[in-house]
């Protein structure tokens, strides 16, 4: 049990007559009662060089930081010297570090109250000394001392904030928050676009997620990156739609993913790259704009214009990974494909079928489906019962291999055998 190996690594340094100290999520999760995932990070006033001395560290997280990972009975665990950043270099981390004895004076340096509770696990007992005990029993999230300090030293703090505020649904301590986040969000363009996007990515997965967004709206991030969700609130809805206008059903959309996340028996990094193809899908409906002689609103086009945006620009300004820029693009260009996949050509709809993104167009079809006028389970329900029926018919089907093709037809080279073979294996697939 990692908690038995942590009271362990504890003893070790104070065998060395040092402190060591639970902090973080761990103590957040255990205060106000919630399940715990057991990442531990500990905090010591042990030096780098005397954590290596006693523990099995295996790697440091910039040496000169004082953060180490060490690997104790098949555990990792991180560990940081108690220290006071000096200052730091353009809001991302401190130019200089000095290592101190005082766990009171690593905790000034910290972000929220929250993160500045300490746990001893040999006495069994929190030390609290920027009081974010209180602050959480009373639910709410306090930056330590001067928020704009706070953000100076690391303007991803900005993201940190919406990201446990809306995790743990908590009010902010003072009413001046959102002013002083709109007034330093500039300070984010200092910031990698990596770290960024990491804290998006946790931001989206969160069950929040809804006023998460909202949030970030508010304090003017999508103005600064992401201008294309931005638009999407002056952007009207067309006579399909339920809502005023697309950031509305964008955000109503997610609403129903978060749904379906919740039926669903997978792992939540499965839908996060779905969370973004639904965040993206109407992206170029500004863009594709226009209205008719009845002024009614059409944007025709939108779903290939909106994989292209985000394949050429969103993808490469948040450094996306190859797979997930090609599934999050894919599910863009085709989400409005699924609508007449029921009457498509029977090769053309069951090539789409079998395309491996199928099921991940399916959940964001459903989402976009439910937001619609008019809106019927009974379109989703056949929709999967034509797939569910496909499938079947696809198991007992056998499909000829490149070499099956050179045997049957010796005379063809190259190009031609795959041509040949494409030709055979369509008309294995539209065969009943």
């Amino acid at each position: 049990m990692p908690y038995s190996n942590v009271i362990q690594i504890v003893n070790k340094l104070h065998t060395i007559w040092k402190q060591t100290y639970i902090v973080g999520g761990y103590c957040r999760d255990s205060i106000l009662e919630l399940q715990l995932d057991w990442d531990i990070d500990l905090a010591t006033n042990a030096l780098p060089e005397e954590i290596e001395d006693s523990l099995k560290t295996i790697a440091h997280i910039g040496k000169k930081y004082g953060t180490s990972i060490i690997n104790e009975w098949n555990e990792y665990y991180e560990i940081t010297t108690f220290r006071k950043d000096i200052w730091s270099i353009n809001n991302r981390k401190p130019a200089e570090v000095e290592f101190t004895d005082k766990l009171e004076e690593d905790a000034k340096r910290r972000d929220f109250t929250m993160n500045a509770i300490y746990y001893n696990p040999i006495k069994s007992e929190y030390i609290d000394p920027t009081w974010g005990i209180k602050d959480l029993e009373n639910w709410i999230i306090r930056f330590i001392w001067n928020k704009e300090d706070r953000i100076d030293e690391d303007a991803l703090r900005i993201l940190r904030y919406i990201r446990f505020k809306n995790k743990y649904n908590l009010e902010a301590a003072k009413n001046t928050y959102t002013d002083t986040l709109k007034r330093k969000i500039h300070l984010l363009q200092n910031i990698s676009i990596e770290r960024i996007k990491d804290e998006l990515d946790k931001i989206l997965l969160l069950e929040n997620n809804i006023q998460a967004l909202k949030d970030l709206k508010e304090i003017w991030f999508f103005t600064l990156f992401l201008t294309e969700i931005e638009a999407l609130e002056n952007t009207p809805g067309s006579k399909y739609h339920q809502e005023w206008n697309v950031w509305i059903h964008t955000l109503m959309t997610l609403k129903y993913l978060n749904w379906l996340r919740k039926k669903s028996k997978k792992d939540a990094s499965y839908f996060l790259d779905l969370y973004w193809a639904m965040l993206f899908h109407d992206i170029a409906k500004t863009e594709c704009l226009s209205t008719d002689s009845d002024w009614n609103v059409h944007y025709y086009g939108h779903e290939n214009s909106g994989s292209e945006i985000f394949r050429s620009k969103i993808a490469q300004e948040l450094r996306f990974s190859t797979s997930s820029k090609n599934r999050i693009s894919w599910i863009i260009e085709n989400h409005l494909k699924v609508f007449k996949v029921m009457e498509m050509k029977k090769l053309k709809s069951r090539k789409l079928m079998m395309h491996k993104y199928f099921t991940d167009l399916m959940i964001i079809w459903e989402s976009d489906h439910m937001w619609r006028i008019p809106a019927t389970i009974d379109v989703v329900d056949r929709l999967k019962e034509f797939y569910s029926d496909f499938q079947e018919i696809l198991s007992k089907k056998t499909f000829f291999t490149g070499k099956d093709i050179m045997k049957k037809y010796p005379h063809l080279q190259w190009i031609a055998i795959w041509n040949k073979l494409r030709e055979e294996n369509d008309k294995i697939l539209i065969s009943d």
